[in-house]
């Protein structure tokens, strides 16, 4: 039988482009993903920002100085929003994806504000199993993974690397499952990263993921700072830095 999707992402690009929609036609090459309006407007405010109209699950804006790069706002939260956009962004022909989010620290390690960044993502969410069937763990683009430590690990000497555990299911992080994942010595909680990874992966692009910590489960107990003044401020901190890596990668290669 054959596997391919009846309802195809490119075609879907296809119809919005026809429909008239979708007007620009050359893809950045590759795009920040954030999932916080707050950031996203910070964005604005900062960079010199057009807007690419046609995206109607997020919001698609190119750097003005630089058209091959784009920062992408993806509305709403959770693997099967987070991989919808992806679909439609990687048929439209994004190549590199920098996903900046945020994280909920379960290593007593982990303060707010802190940055990790992700080498490996735990597949308890339903949307993987549609592009990987096997395994257990997902993982991002090798080189660009690299390439990014390589980038931050200079500006951010004590930054952490390592396991996510990503899940559908954020009010039913319990005590036993938070303690069984800290022995495995998993550092944070999120709700996207290894569909996201899964899906890089079935497609053949690269991806990689930097979280800043924003709440902490870490001593069994939930310790929120989403909205504080550090992590939006480390958040626009790695943007800026992650545009400049960005640029840098595309020179150097």
């Amino acid at each position: 039988m054959n596997d391919n999707p009846i309802v195809d992402p490119k075609k879907f690009i296809s119809y919005l482009r026809e429909s008239g929609y979708l007007k620009f036609d050359r893809a950045p090459n590759t795009i920040i993903v954030v999932f916080l309006e707050s950031l996203m407007n910070q964005c604005k405010e900062i960079y010199a920002l057009s807007k690419v109209e046609g995206f109607d699950a997020g919001e698609l804006y190119l750097m003005a100085d630089d058209s091959d790069l784009g920062i992408y706002y993806c509305r709403g939260i959770g693997a099967p929003v987070a991989v919808i956009n992806l679909e439609e962004l990687i048929a439209f022909g994004v190549k590199n994806f920098i996903v900046l989010g945020t994280a909920g620290a379960l290593s007593r390690k982990l303060s707010i504000a802190d940055v990790v960044l992700c080498d490996s993502a735990i597949r308890d969410e339903g949307t993987s199993k549609h592009y990987l069937e096997e395994g257990l763990i997902s993982y991002p683009d090798t080189v660009w993974h690299s390439d990014i430590r390589r980038w931050l690990g200079k500006l951010i000497p004590l930054m952490r690397e390592g396991r996510t555990w990503t899940t559908d299911a954020p009010y039913r992080e319990t005590e036993q499952k938070v303690k069984s994942l800290q022995q495995e010595g998993v550092l944070c909680v999120e709700m996207e990263t290894s569909a996201l990874f899964a899906v890089a992966d079935f497609h053949k692009v690269s991806i990689a993921s930097v979280f800043v910590i924003s709440d902490s489960l870490a001593d069994l107990t939930w310790k929120p700072g989403f909205f504080s003044n550090e992590v939006m401020e480390k958040l626009i901190w790695l943007m800026k830095n992650l545009i400049e890596f960005s640029k840098d990668v595309r020179v150097r290669t």
